[in-house]
C-alpha cells in the first residue's frame, strides 16, 4: 500500500512507517499532521488516480524533526559589469514519519512489531515457573533468584544516563553549530552587501568617468573646429592683402613708364 503526495511543490511515494524530509512544514516535533494533498493511492491490486487530487485521501504523518539541509552556494555573475555576487542557502526542513494512508472505505495503519520484552520479565516468569513446578512435584528445590537481575539494573539505568549524556551533548552540538552556521550566514551577507555596493560605485565612477571624457574631447574638438576656422580666415585674409599690393604695383609700375615715355618726347622736342 503506498500513496502519492504533494508538499512544497514536489511529489513523494509513501507508505505507512516511511519516514522522509520535506520541505518546512508549521508544527512542533511530535505533533500530527495531515497531507489531503494525495495524487493517487495504491494498494490490494488496485489504485486510484486523482483529478488531480484523489477525493477523500489523506496521509497521516507525525513531525520527528525540524532542521535545516545542507548549505548550497549560489552565484550571480554578469558580463562586462563587475557584478560578482555569492550567496549561500540552506532550506529549513521537515523530518515525517508517515503512520496512515485513509480515505473513503479504506485505512492503512503502520504495521507495529511487537517488542521483546525486558530481561526483568523475562527472569520473574521464568522463577515463576520454577515456583509452579516445585508445587507440582511437592518436591522441596531451592529456587535461586537470579543475582544477575541488580546488575543488569544498574547497567541499564547507567545505559540511559549515558545516552541522555550523548544526547545532551549532540543536542549542544546542533546548537553551537546552528550558531555557527548564522554567524556565517550574516557575515556572508554583510560582504555579499558590500561587495554590490563597492560594486555599484565602481560603475557609477567610471561612468561618470566616461561621461568627463566625451565632454573633454567633444570641447577639445570643438576648439580644434575654431581654431582651424580662425586659421583659414587669417589665410584669406592675408592672400587677399597681397593680392591687393601686387595688383596695386602693377599699377604704379604703368604709371612711371607713361611718365617717362612722356619726358622723352618733351626732350626730344
Amino acid at each position: 500500500m503506498y500513496a502519492v503526495v504533494r508538499t512544497g511543490g514536489k511529489q513523494y511515494k509513501v507508505a505507512p512507517g516511511d519516514n522522509l524530509e520535506v520541505e518546512k512544514l508549521a508544527g512542533d516535533v511530535g505533533e500530527s499532521i495531515v497531507l489531503d494533498d494525495v495524487l493517487m493511492v495504491a494498494g490490494d491490486g488496485a489504485f486510484q488516480i486523482g483529478q488531480p487530487n484523489v477525493e477523500g485521501a489523506s496521509v497521516t504523518a507525525r513531525i520527528t524533526g525540524q532542521h535545516r539541509g545542507e548549505k548550497i552556494l549560489v552565484f550571480r555573475y554578469r558580463p562586462k559589469k563587475r557584478v560578482r555576487v555569492r550567496r549561500g542557502h540552506r532550506q529549513f526542513l521537515t523530518r515525517l514519519q508517515i503512520l496512515k494512508i485513509s480515505g473513503d472505505g479504506f485505512e492503512y495503519l503502520k504495521e507495529e512489531k511487537e517488542e521483546a520484552p525486558p530481561a526483568e520479565v523475562v527472569e520473574e516468569a521464568a522463577a515463576e515457573a520454577a515456583v509452579a513446578a516445585v508445587a507440582e512435584t511437592d518436591s522441596v528445590v531451592e529456587v535461586e533468584e537470579p543475582a544477575e537481575a541488580a546488575e543488569t539494573v544498574e547497567a541499564e539505568e547507567e545505559a540511559d544516563l549515558v545516552d541522555k549524556a550523548v544526547e545532551a551533548v549532540e543536542a549542544v552540538g546542533e546548537a553551537a553549530s546552528e550558531a555557527v552556521d548564522a554567524v556565517g550566514d550574516v557575515a556572508s551577507d554583510a560582504v555579499e552587501a558590500v561587495s554590490d555596493i563597492a560594486g555599484d560605485a565602481a560603475e557609477a565612477v567610471s561612468d561618470m568617468a566616461g561621461d568627463a571624457v566625451d565632454a573633454v574631447a567633444d570641447k577639445a574638438g570643438d576648439a580644434v573646429d575654431a581654431v582651424g576656422d580662425l586659421a583659414d580666415d587669417a589665410v584669406d585674409a592675408v592672400a587677399k592683402n597681397l593680392k591687393g599690393l601686387v595688383g596695386r604695383g602693377r599699377k604704379d609700375d604703368s604709371e612711371a613708364d607713361a611718365d617717362d615715355a612722356e619726358d622723352n618726347e618733351k626732350k626730344e622736342e
